[in-house]
């Protein structure tokens, strides 16, 4: 009786398993993305006006004790704002200056913490991240010259051309900004700019691709993203920098998936970056959802792989 029910159960699971096997087949993502898909929490307008206001303050954060970093991490102030900041493993590898999403009024992840430390492991760059102001206490005319002020600190530091810029979602477009902020202010441009699925408009988002994304609403983001802008228009470059000029900006990688409601407003900037002579490679993951170079799946950890390969470039 017992045999009999065990054989059941494997029956059942290798019936499961084989279902899954040929529905992740069919789908042609692994079961690891669809399931990262499934867990995120796609914010609501209650949500939204829920949060609206929130004075936390989030101008101290810790590094989650599970995550390792190769080198030591210190820390120091850049004005009000916190900056980590690892040194790279010789003076011949690259330093990362990684600016983390989260609409502007999340900190850290811990997939942000998991791949910079990947990236410091398998390139022994050097990382810096800042901690930089966010809403509801701050918004972009705060944030922009602290940022700013790190990234002159960090070229009399280092050659601009040791230096690698890098951000995700809000991040991504926040790096964006600051390039063609640097550009104007004829300072030296780093070597490249990597932008993960970077929030490049704020009023955009395409309301077509909504059904797929699992993560992000664009009805919710346009509110957060004119927050985020005070009393400057959302149509800035320094915060939808979509609408700045691309020309003279250094090599970029861009790197979407087709599931997310940015993908659309990411092709623009591509396409907006090559016809203004800019040396850019556009990474499309199909069926993918925002920031999934970050996801903790084979197709994250193939992104991650590219990633890693450009910062030694």
């Amino acid at each position: 009786m017992i045999k009999k029910i065990l054989w059941t159960v494997v029956g059942l699971i290798t019936a499961l398993l084989v279902i899954g096997g040929v529905f992740c087949l069919i789908d042609g993502r692994s079961p690891q993305a669809i399931i990262v898909s499934h867990a995120l929490t796609r914010a609501t307008l209650e949500d939204y006006d829920k949060g609206k206001g929130d004075q936390t303050d989030k101008s101290t954060v810790e590094i989650p004790s599970k995550v390792k970093f190769p080198r030591e991490m210190r820390q120091y102030k850049v004005g009000t704002m916190q900056v980590f900041h690892m040194e790279a493993q010789d003076d011949s590898k690259p330093i990362v200056l990684y600016i983390h999403g989260g609409a502007y009024l999340n900190n850290f992840s811990v997939m942000h913490w998991k791949a910079m430390a990947e990236w410091a492991t398998t390139t022994g760059c050097g990382m810096v991240t800042p901690n930089y102001p966010l809403l509801y206490r701050y918004t972009a005319s705060d944030a922009h010259p602290l940022m700013m002020q790190l990234y002159q600190q960090l070229i009399k530091q280092y050659s601009a051309k040791r230096l690698v810029v890098m951000g995700d979602s809000a991040g991504g477009g926040f790096t964006l900004a600051l390039a063609q902020e640097a550009r104007n202010d004829s300072l030296d441009l780093p070597s490249h700019l990597v932008l993960i699925s970077p929030w490049v408009d704020v009023l955009g988002g395409d309301d077509a691709l909504q059904e797929n994304d699992t993560f992000l609403s664009a009805e919710v983001l346009r509110k957060v993203g004119t927050d985020w802008a005070g009393a400057m228009d959302p149509s800035d470059p320094m915060i939808s920098p979509l609408n700045g000029e691309m020309q003279g900006l250094p090599p970029t990688d861009l790197f979407v998936g087709t599931w997310e409601i940015f993908y659309t407003d990411i092709v623009k900037t591509h396409e907006k970056m090559k016809a203004s002579g800019l040396d850019v490679r556009l990474h499309v993951a199909q069926k993918m959802g925002h920031v999934y170079p970050l996801w903790p799946c084979p197709e994250g950890s193939e992104a991650r792989k590219e990633i890693a390969a450009i910062i030694l470039q």
